[in-house]
């Protein structure tokens, strides 16, 4: 069988030698069989192994407890409440933790909820059944089906999109950095190494723009600053529109607003890997262990913005993890949960954890959540506002 490796090298060779960063990051992450995603790695961890050699590579909020699904469920009453039944379609649903959390909270209210899992990955698939599997109302699909109405989640999706990587050097020269053969096997544990092209007329035309923008923030980037641009997302985002009827979008994710995301403190953008619950940034370590480390990149707020309202969707609010679930009532939640949880140390793992998404060193501040809506009627699409997206917004910024 070929090793993901190989056919990197062989996409090298077709290309002439180069591949842009973000064709080597598809690959590595999403190659059947043999991407980070799709075999390769271990992201995750078995579900609810206790083995810390099987704890996969990273965390994510849903596998620290019940917080976030509670969060959620709460703020979306508003949906639930006039829909039978209520439906839920999850991108990137990881181990299956919120699936099976959201569809609990459900459960335990009364309301009928199916929910879809587009997933990509069969081995994600299976520990998301495994989650599930004492419901009846889950569904799987590679597709995005038309017609749909009620509530769409991306947990930690648009990180993991493929990224071009940059440097701007003056207002005439762009470089794209990509990957090539490291035929001297120089890099020890690597095949590959770093190297930079002229940028292409449409990555140097965004670049450029970003720099002007920049500037007239009163950020100067010096000659060599470097960066990332998600070619992927505007696509994404126009075949999720072209799906819905109505409905209301939440993208979680740790990233920034422009003015953040292009200070010129950022020198290096903001790529990186983990491994094993460590971050790893040094660039040469991210072309290791390919099929085998997560590689992943800050999502673009403001690029996200407009591409969402060039697809149709009214961006509503964008406010950081820690103040969603501040402005649901988690607090409130929380403390009814700790009450009914008599095991000690059960009690004291869910105030961990709970401190872990609302701390601003861990994810509370670093990881967004914002809101998108289409077509929902003015009354419902305020009160989701309200709830969530008032105190705290990030849109201005």
């Amino acid at each position: 069988m070929q090793t993901l490796s190989a056919m990197i090298r062989d996409e090298v060779g077709q290309s002439g030698g180069w591949i842009g960063f973000d064709l080597f990051m598809g690959l590595a992450l999403y190659a059947p069989g043999l991407g980070y995603y799709c075999g390769g790695g271990r992201p995750f961890g078995g579900l609810g192994s206790a083995d810390p050699a099987d704890s996969g590579d990273f965390l994510t909020a849903p596998m620290l407890g019940p917080w976030l699904a509670e969060a959620i469920w709460h703020w979306a009453r508003p949906l639930a409440s006039q829909a039978d039944p209520f439906r839920i379609r999850e991108f990137g649903g990881g181990r299956g933790d919120l699936a099976a959390a959201l569809l609990s909270c459900a459960q335990r209210d009364q309301i009928t909820c199916h929910l879809e899992e587009i997933e990509l990955s069969a081995n994600l698939q299976a520990l998301q059944r495994q989650a599930t599997e004492s419901f009846k109302t889950v569904r799987w699909s590679q597709t995005l089906s038309d017609g749909f109405s009620g509530l769409v989640i991306a947990n930690e999706v648009l990180d993991a999109m493929p990224v071009k990587c940059f440097e701007w050097v003056d207002a005439q020269t762009v470089l794209e950095w990509g990957v090539e053969i490291d035929s001297d096997r120089t890099s020890e544990g690597s095949e590959f190494r770093w190297a930079p092209r002229p940028a292409s007329a449409g990555l140097s035309a965004v670049v450029q723009q970003r720099h002007r923008n920049a500037e007239a923030l009163g950020l100067h980037w010096d000659s060599g600053y470097r960066g990332e641009y998600n070619p992927w997302s505007a696509a994404w985002l126009n075949s999720l529109s072209e799906s819905i009827d109505s409905g209301a979008i939440v993208l979680i994710d740790y990233g920034f607003m422009r003015p953040e995301l292009d200070h010129p403190g950022r020198t290096k953008g903001s790529l990186c890997a983990h491994y094993r619950h460590q971050r790893i940034d040094d660039f040469d370590e991210l072309l290791k262990r390919v099929g085998e480390q997560d590689l992943t990149a800050h999502v673009d707020f403001s690029q996200l913005c407009s591409e969402a309202e060039q697809a149709g969707f009214q961006v509503n609010g964008l406010v950081t993890q820690a103040r969603f679930l501040i402005n649901v009532g988690i607090l409130e939640s929380a403390q009814n949960i700790l009450d009914q949880t008599t095991d000690t140390i059960s009690r004291t793992r869910h105030q961990q954890a709970l401190h872990q998404l609302l701390s601003e060193p861990e994810m509370g501040e670093r990881f967004k959540v914002m809101l998108l809506t289409k077509n929902l009627d003015s009354v419902r699409r305020q009160t989701l506002i309200e709830k969530g997206f008032i105190a705290g917004d990030r849109l201005g910024k």
